[in-house]
């Protein structure tokens, strides 16, 4: 019996040793048993998934505007209490369009920004152009993000309305995302208006008519913008009230679509014609100042603060911009321009999204990730408040708008706008494109058109002429765009 055991444990310890044998030979080894510890270091990682102890440099392009430098600046310094591995490399100027032109030129994506808060110089048809080259980062789950300051919400729950339809598509896809709202429209000094007694809600075109020719009968001119920047009567007098002419007619949505794709004729379609025929017949009135093509956007602004004119075409980042030669005693007042012909008709108000930003897709998959967390939060309600209360920048957040105690913290601009679209139930629209057109023809159009505004809202050209040049080189635009 002892002789069998011994041959058992004999045999049984050379079937081990043999196996351990090919196992070296094999070069596997033996996998620890789930009961055995593992030394394996486990990364921290915040709320948001992205790790603790990986640091990043963030690179940015800030456009120094209207809205200044102050509301970013606090955003970044609470963005880093909480994330202290994240830095910033900011570079801010006046000139950033033509600096982010210049690296885009360079095909350098280490040198280019991670973020940037602007344009470049093409606009628009420049957005459209990187985004279908693969150059910039889409956006398109940001509006299912949770807000850090509201963890159950989503962006898109707690936006104020109609601000996502804002948002340019390029091919179903968001490039851009905005932090900040605005709206454009006729900028005026309140008080003065209340001395006067001037209408501050005119209901249709006709009563508009009315205040205009009250206040030149008072020595003002009734009317300014920039000649120097002549796309500033745009705020007050673009693509929205042509929309708000083709609501009247019952086919708005037509006519957009035809806008956004430049399907038709865009210069001389009926409600251009419209347009640009009441401009010229307020100019031939003399409700536009004489002096009006040797001012710059700030001159224009001025004409308002020093009583020289009634109302200046901008946009609601003037407090702000102004605020350095504003009397502390000043309130702005907001109105927008009725076409329509009866006050249960829709009134248009061009809106509506800004401090764009937009994210450069050949960074790091790390760096993108940050650079949309920082995005978002410049979405929380502090940052929503101060940009507000410090810059004039309009919130996005709906839940700031509906606390009264919030409000009436705004600056006198958002309040009075605000105000005014409650009032009078406006829709605010922001006008853009979705095709782009790189032929040469297309720019030659809005060239001719924008050359012509001044003389146009003076009095002393007919549109008509001009917009028909305009469109048949646009016509040519679209043509050479299929081929």
């Amino acid at each position: 019996m002892r002789n069998k055991f011994g041959k058992i444990t004999a045999f049984s310890l050379a079937v081990a040793m043999s196996g351990s044998l090919l196992a070296g030979c094999t070069g596997k080894t033996e996998q620890p048993s789930a009961s055995q510890p593992q030394n394996q270091t486990k990364v921290e990682v915040y709320e948001n998934g992205l790790p603790k102890i990986e640091k990043v440099t963030l690179k940015v392009g800030f456009f120094m505007g209207g809205y200044g430098r102050e509301w970013f600046d606090y955003a970044v310094k609470s963005f880093q209490a909480k994330y202290p591995n994240v830095s910033f490399d900011v570079t801010a100027s006046a000139d950033m369009k033509n600096m982010i032109q210049t690296k885009i030129s360079a095909s350098n994506d280490n040198d280019m920004f991670d973020i940037f808060n602007t344009t470049p110089p093409s606009g628009a048809q420049g957005i459209i152009s990187l985004a279908e080259a693969g150059k910039l980062e889409p956006f398109d789950n940001m509006f299912d993000k949770k807000l850090p300051d509201v963890p159950g919400k989503a962006v898109k729950e707690l936006m104020m309305p109609g601000l996502a339809e804002s948002f340019t598509k390029v091919n179903g896809k968001v490039y851009e995302f905005a932090t900040s709202s605005s709206y454009g429209g006729l900028f005026y000094n309140k008080t003065l208006f209340e001395q006067k007694g001037w209408n501050q809600n005119p209901k249709t075109w006709a009563e508009f008519n009315d205040l205009l020719a009250k206040i030149k009968a008072d020595g003002l001119a009734p009317i300014t913008f920039p000649g120097v920047y002549p796309n500033y009567y745009d705020w007050a007098f673009g693509p929205a009230k042509l929309f708000e002419l083709a609501d009247i007619k019952g086919n708005a949505d037509k006519v957009i679509e035809n806008y956004k794709t430049y399907n038709g004729p865009q210069f001389t379609s009926e409600e251009s014609l419209e347009h640009w025929n009441r401009l010229y017949e307020l100019g031939k009135k003399g409700y536009f100042p004489e002096g009006l093509p040797a001012l710059t956007h700030t001159q224009s602004q001025m004409q308002v603060i020093q009583g020289q004119a009634a109302m200046v075409s901008t946009g609601s980042h003037v407090e702000n911009e102004m605020k350095k030669t504003t009397p502390e005693d000043f309130k702005w007042g907001f109105m927008a321009v009725p076409f329509r012909d009866k006050a249960e008709q829709k009134l248009w108000i061009r809106s509506g999204i800004t401090n764009f930003q937009y994210m450069w897709a050949g960074k790091p998959d790390l760096n993108k990730k940050w650079s949309k967390e920082f995005i978002l939060w410049l979405m929380t309600l502090d940052n929503q408040q101060f940009a507000a209360e410090k810059a004039g920048a309009l919130p996005m957040r709906k839940d700031l708008i509906d606390d009264a105690s919030k409000v009436v913290k705004l600056s006198t601009s958002a309040q009075a706008i605000l105000k005014y679209i409650k009032d009078n139930d406006a829709r605010s629209y922001k006008p853009h494109r979705t095709v782009s057109i790189s032929d040469p023809n297309l720019a030659k159009a809005n060239k001719m058109v924008e050359e012509a505004t001044v003389k146009i809202v003076l009095g002393k050209q007919d549109p008509k002429p001009i917009l028909e040049e305009a469109d048949a080189l646009l016509k040519k635009a679209v043509e050479a765009q299929k081929k």
